[in-house]
């Protein structure tokens, strides 16, 4: 082949090749970067998500606000008609009370008078708070002491009620408190204070400190028995003190007996208060010195339209030769006020009396177990309203509280009711 001149001469090496240049750049990676841009968003719109499903579940797990109450029924009730005017004695002091309703009516002012033996509700109110004793049973032996059994002829003298206690006589505590409350037994009111605190001095501080913490603010003791005139107190002292007896059953049980029976044979004794089981009348005290003439106390049980009501009513400083005309003075008051009581229905068995609100616009209904009745008299206006702490989330069936009108307290169980929003539980900020 001829040489064309371009190519190396047959047998001859052709000419040297250039030199390699720098390396061209790589072409941009733009589908890589996409591919990380859109990497990221996930991860974020993943972590937004997680953070949203947090916040949704924190919410929807919260424990519920506390929830309210809202009574579906009148929150109170008033009695047509004008008060009653009760049968007062025309000398010393009365007061009435119904429970859970109030002070029926009054008279005679309230300026300290002697108590008489009046003042034993007091000593058997504060030894039973010391030295508990269960219903129906005796209670512990007791031994009288040598002094008091010395007293005797004294106190025979001076006319006082005994029960003529001798030395080292044994009672139970109830048969000491029987004596005390049912025949009315000064020397046995002097022993219960020795057995209680050493002797009647610390037993009366005793006396005086229970009458502060119950309010008796006309009320000051001198001895446990009430034969000194320097125990006096006011009617209406009698009943707030009472009325704190009367929820101590032993008490209840004792005061509730006509008569007075030994242990171990002896002829029973009759108490004072005579009108016992007449006109619901469940118990009292009566006392009696001529520095303080006739007094009584007493307690009485009322149905009235199926709720049963207690009374409590005191009447001090009859000018009589005993406590009968303060017996027979209470007796009239308590008929007349009795017979003023009346009821009125405010809402049947089932029937919606209040509404449970969740806080989170739900809400369930409340209903009465049995009807719900006030019991009243006229002219007097009674409140109406629910006592309980129901659960944020009751189930429905459950016991959520009571209702309380007056007297009457009705329980209420949950009923139908509205589902929690959703919306407010998200958005709840409290």
């Amino acid at each position: 082949m001829p040489w064309d001149g371009t190519a190396a001469p047959p047998g001859q090496p052709g000419p040297p090749l250039p030199a390699p240049g720098p390396p061209l750049p790589a072409p941009a990676p733009a589908t890589a970067e996409k591919r990380k841009g859109k990497r990221r968003w996930l991860v974020v719109v993943a972590a937004m998500l997680v953070l949203v499903a947090g916040v949704v579940g924190g919410q929807l797990l919260r424990p519920p606000p506390e929830p309210t109450v809202r009574l579906a029924i009148a929150s109170n009730h008033t009695f047509p008609g004008q008060a009653p005017t009760l049968p007062w004695p025309a000398a010393g002091q009365a007061v009435l009370y119904v429970d859970g309703l109030g002070t029926m009516g009054s008279s005679g002012g309230a300026v300290p008078t002697p108590t008489a033996s009046v003042a034993k509700v007091m000593t058997a109110y504060v030894y039973l708070r010391e030295h508990p004793l269960e219903s129906g049973r005796p209670g512990p032996v007791l031994t009288v002491s040598p002094q008091a059994a010395a007293l005797i002829p004294a106190r025979k003298r001076r006319g006082e009620s005994l029960l003529g206690v001798t030395a080292n006589q044994r009672l139970t505590q109830r048969k000491a408190l029987e004596a005390l409350l049912i025949i009315s037994a000064n020397d046995v009111a002097h022993e219960l204070a020795r057995w209680d605190s050493g002797g009647d001095q610390p037993f009366v501080a005793k006396m005086n400190d229970a009458a502060r913490t119950l309010g008796m603010t006309g009320t000051r003791y001198t001895d446990p028995s009430g034969y000194d005139s320097g125990t006096v107190s006011t009617a209406a002292d009698q009943v707030k003190l009472l009325r704190a007896a009367m929820k101590i059953p032993a008490f209840t049980e004792i005061v509730n007996n006509r008569m007075y029976v030994p242990d171990g044979g002896g002829s029973p004794r009759q108490g004072g208060n005579f009108i016992l089981g007449r006109n619901g009348v469940v118990g009292g005290k009566t006392g009696y010195t001529d520095a303080a003439g006739g007094n009584f106390v007493f307690a009485a049980h009322r149905n009235v339209g199926g709720t049963q009501t207690l009374i409590v009513g005191a009447v001090m400083g009859q000018r009589s030769p005993s406590a009968a005309d303060a017996v027979n003075a209470a007796e009239g008051i308590l008929v007349a006020a009795e017979q003023a009581l009346v009821t009125a229905p405010l809402a049947r068995a089932g029937d919606t009396v209040a509404w449970l609100d969740d806080g989170l616009g739900g809400r369930k209904a409340l209903t009465a177990t049995s009807q719900v009745s006030v019991v009243g008299w006229p002219g007097l206006t009674v409140p109406v309203g629910f006592d309980g702490d129901p659960p944020a989330e009751p189930e429905r069936g459950t016991k959520a509280g009571v209702v309380e009108a007056g007297a009457a307290r009705v329980p209420v169980k949950v009923g139908t009711g509205r589902a929690p929003s959703v919306i407010k539980r998200l958005t709840r900020l409290s």
